[in-house]
């Protein structure tokens, strides 16, 4: 399985509850990512990102405050994983480990 993460800087429109926002999609794999948002989300909340076309569900599993706004790391459903050859953010980067895989 391909556990590779990706680095990218993409405008991605999250929902947690009735609230839909714009945050920053800025890592991405297999069945998560991470999230830079101005809005404030609770831990554990069920969320669903949207961004041209491509939608995951999953639930936030931890966010830290920072001087900017809040960290958020969202862990996506085994029913909505991420596959590149259906979204591919922009500025996609490979992050070099032991066992690089192409997106």
């Amino acid at each position: 399985m391909n556990s590779q993460r990706y680095l990218c800087s993409h405008l991605v429109n999250l929902r947690v509850g009735p609230k839909e926002f714009t945050v920053i999609l800025e890592e991405i794999w297999l069945n998560g990512a991470e999230l830079e948002s101005e809005e404030a989300v609770e831990q554990g909340a069920r969320a669903e990102i949207r961004c041209e076309g491509a939608f995951f569900a999953g639930r936030i599993t931890k966010a830290e405050q920072h001087e900017f706004g809040w960290r958020l790391t969202m862990e996506f459903s085994p029913l909505t994983p991420w596959r590149p050859e259906e979204f591919r953010p922009a500025h996609l980067l490979v992050v070099k480990t032991e066992t690089n895989e192409s997106p």
